[in-house]
C-alpha cells in the first residue's frame, strides 16, 4: 500500500510516501524552494514539489498512490494538485501522535503532544495539549487542553507561551530555538513574575486567559524600555520561560504517566523540540524510555499522516521497530548528479577524488588543525537538525571555535551554542546521560572533566545539545569520527546545519556547492569529493 502524507499547517509544508508502513522518502518544501520553513512562498505553494520529490525518488506517479492523508489545519492549497483524488484530513494532534508514536520502538506507549495551537474542537477552541495512549496500530485519545483563538492570541497555550516571549524578547516566529539557547545566560529574577500570567496544575492543566498574555505583554515591554542591561534583561525573560515550560512539561508527564502506567513515553508538537526540557522528562518523571521523532514539528506530521493511512485507514497490522528509525529520509544523489553540480563552477575549485579510507584520513586531520569543512553525504536528514549527512563539521577542543563559526560561517548571535557529535559507545565518557540521542533531541550535562576538552561544544551551563552516532544508523560519519579519534583522543566532533543564518539546510550538490561559494568555509566534501576554493585553475579536477 502506497501512502502519501501531506504535513505542515500554514508553514513548513512537507510531503512523505510510505510503502507497506515503512517510510521511503520524506522531504520539506523548504529544503526544494530554499525559503526557510516555507514562509511567504505565495502561489508557489500550490506547486507541493515535496510530493513531487517522493514520487520522482521512487519512480512513482499519482495512479501508483493508495492513499493521501493530510492533517485538518494544513493549507488546503498546497494538496490542491490532489483535489481530484480523495484526501483524507485526520485530526492535527492525532498527525503528530501518528509521527511520533509509530516509527517508535514501543508497542505501547504514552504520547504527549505538545504545541502552539492545533485543530478546532467542536467547542470552537483549538487544541494545545492532547494526551494519548498507543498500543499497537491504535492511537487512543485521552484528554485535551484547549483554547479560544483570538487574533493572534490563544488561551491556555504553553507552547504559544514560549513563542509570544520569544517574540517579545527580540527573535523572530519559529526562533523558538533561539530562546532556549539564550537561556542559560539569564538569571531567576522573573521566575515569580511570570507566575502572575499563567496557572497549572499536577494534573496536566494549563491556563492562561487573553488578559494575561496582554499583561505579560505589557509586563516584559515595560522591563524591556527601562532595562540598563537589555541583553541581560532577555537572558533573564528567557530563563524564565525556559524554566516555566520545564515545570509544564514535567507536570503534564508526570500526569500521563498516572494515567497510563507505561514505561514509555512518545513526544510530538514544536515543544518537543526543546532539548533542555526533553532531558529534564527522563530525569524527573518516571517514564524510563521516550522516543520523539526528528522531526516533531509540523513538517513532521507528513510522517504521521502517511503511516496512520497505513495503519488505520489501511487497516494493516504493526510491528514495532526494532532500532532507531532512520532519520535519513531524502533521496540519494549519484555521482553524475555530484559531478554535474562541479561542472558549472569546476573554474573556481580544486576537486580532488579519494577512496572512502583516505577521504577519512585526510578529512580528520584537515579538522584537527582547525579547519572548518561543509560534509555532504548520502540522504538529506528529517528535521531541523543535521545529523552528519548535510553537516559543517569542526574541532570541538578549540574554545574559539563556537565564537569563529558564529561570526564567520554562519553569522548569527554569538550565544548561540553547537552541538557534539560523539561516537556512541564513548557518550558516557563525556555526558552524564545513559541514553542514546540519535537525533540531537537531548541536551545533557557534560561532565565537568571533560568541559576544557571539548570547549567549543561545552554551553555556559555546561551541557551539550548531544547527538550520538553509532555505525548501523550513519556509517561514513561514524567513520570520520573514529579517525578523528584516533589523532586526538577525543570521539567527538562539533556538528552543525550546513546552512548560513536565514536559509534552509542544503538538499543538493548544486545547494551545497552555492552555499559553499558564498560562505567562508575552508573545504567541502561531497561524496568522497575533496573541494577547495581558488582564484582559477583550468577545469579543477586532480
Amino acid at each position: 500500500m502506497n501512502v502519501l502524507g501531506i504535513g505542515g499547517s500554514i508553514h513548513d509544508f512537507s510531503s512523505c510516501l510510505s510503502q507497506h508502513g515503512k517510510i521511503l522518502t520524506y522531504i520539506e518544501e523548504e529544503r526544494l524552494l530554499r525559503m526557510k520553513h516555507s514562509l511567504n512562498i505565495h502561489k508557489k505553494i500550490v506547486l507541493n514539489k515535496a510530493a513531487e520529490y517522493c514520487l520522482s525518488v521512487n519512480n512513482m506517479n499519482e495512479e501508483d498512490l493508495d492513499c493521501i492523508v493530510t492533517s485538518d489545519i494544513v493549507e488546503p492549497a498546497y494538496y490542491s494538485r490532489f483535489n481530484h483524488h480523495h484526501v483524507h484530513q485526520i485530526n492535527h494532534h492525532l498527525s503528530h501522535a501518528a509521527t511520533t508514536f509509530y516509527p517508535s520502538p514501543f508497542n505501547e506507549s504514552a504520547i504527549l503532544i505538545v504545541d502552539g495551537r492545533g485543530s478546532f474542537l467542536s467547542n470552537g477552541e483549538r487544541e494545545t495539549i492532547s494526551y494519548y495512549y498507543g498500543k499497537g496500530r491504535d492511537i487512543i485519545e485521552l484528554k485535551k487542553v484547549s483554547g479560544l483563538e483570538e487574533n493572534d492570541l490563544i488561551e491556555n497555550s504553553v507552547g504559544k507561551f514560549y513563542e509570544e516571549m520569544t517574540d517579545l524578547i527580540g527573535f523572530g516566529f519559529l526562533q523558538d530555538g533561539k530562546t532556549m539557547g539564550l537561556a542559560p545566560f539569564g538569571t531567576e529574577k522573573y521566575i515569580k513574575d511570570f507566575t502572575e500570567f499563567f496557572w497549572f496544575d499536577h494534573k496536566g492543566q494549563f491556563k492562561q486567559s487573553l488578559l494575561q498574555i496582554q499583561k505579560m505583554r505589557e509586563f516584559v515591554r515595560y522591563q524591556m524600555k527601562n532595562s540598563q542591561d537589555k541583553q541581560q534583561t532577555k537572558a533573564d525573560m528567557a530563563y524564565a520561560v525556559q524554566h516555566h515550560l520545564e515545570e509544564v512539561l514535567i507536570a503534564a508527564c508526570i500526569n500521563l504517566y498516572s494515567i497510563t502506567k507505561s514505561e514509555n513515553l512518545c513526544l510530538s508538537g514544536g515543544v518537543a523540540l526543546n532539548g533542555v526540557a526533553n532531558e529534564k522528562i527522563l530525569r524527573r518523571t518516571p517514564f524510563k524510555n521516550l522516543y520523539i521523532f526528528p522531526a516533531a514539528g509540523d513538517a513532521g506530521t507528513a510522517v504521521g499522516c502517511s503511516l496512520y493511512g497505513y495503519y488505520q485507514i489501511g487497516g494493516y497490522e504493526r510491528i514495532p521497530n526494532t532500532g532507531d528509525c532512520s532519520p535519513y529520509l531524502g533521496k540519494e544523489y549519484s555521482d553524475s548528479d555530484i559531478k554535474s553540480a562541479f561542472h558549472k563552477h569546476a573554474s573556481n575549485l580544486t576537486i580532488v577524488q579519494h577512496t572512502e579510507d583516505d577521504l577519512y584520513d585526510e578529512v580528520s586531520t584537515l579538522l584537527s588543525e582547525g579547519k572548518i569543512i561543509g560534509w555532504f553525504q548520502g540522504k538529506s536528514e528529517a528535521g531541523p537538525r543535521a545529523l552528519g549527512n548535510r553537516s559543517i563539521l569542526a574541532d570541538p577542543r578549540n574554545p574559539n571555535m563556537k565564537d569563529i563559526i558564529n561570526k564567520r560561517i554562519k553569522h548569527r548571535e554569538p550565544f548561540r551554542p553547537f552541538a557534539p557529535a560523539v561516537l556512541e559507545e564513548y557518550a558516557r565518557d563525556f555526558f552524564d546521560f545513559s541514553k542514546s540521542s540519535p537525533y540531537m533531541l537531548f541536551v545533557p550535562k557534560i561532565k565537568v572533566n571533560a568541559q576544557d576538552k571539548i570547549s567549543a561544544v561545552t554551553h555556559v551551563d555546561g551541557t551539550g545539545r548531544l547527538q550520538t552516532v553509532s555505525i548501523a544508523l550513519n556509517p561514513q560519519f561514524y567513520e570520520l569520527i573514529r579517525y578523528f579519534y584516533n589523532k586526538t583522543n577525543i570521539p567527538i566532533l562539533l556538528n552543525t546545519s550546513f546552512n548560513d543564518n536565514g536559509q534552509p539546510i542544503v538538499e543538493s550538490p548544486q545547494d551545497a556547492l552555492d552555499s559553499f561559494l558564498r560562505m567562508d568555509l575552508d573545504y567541502l566534501v561531497i561524496g568522497n569529493y575533496l573541494l577547495q576554493k581558488i582564484e582559477s585553475v583550468g577545469n579543477g579536477y586532480e
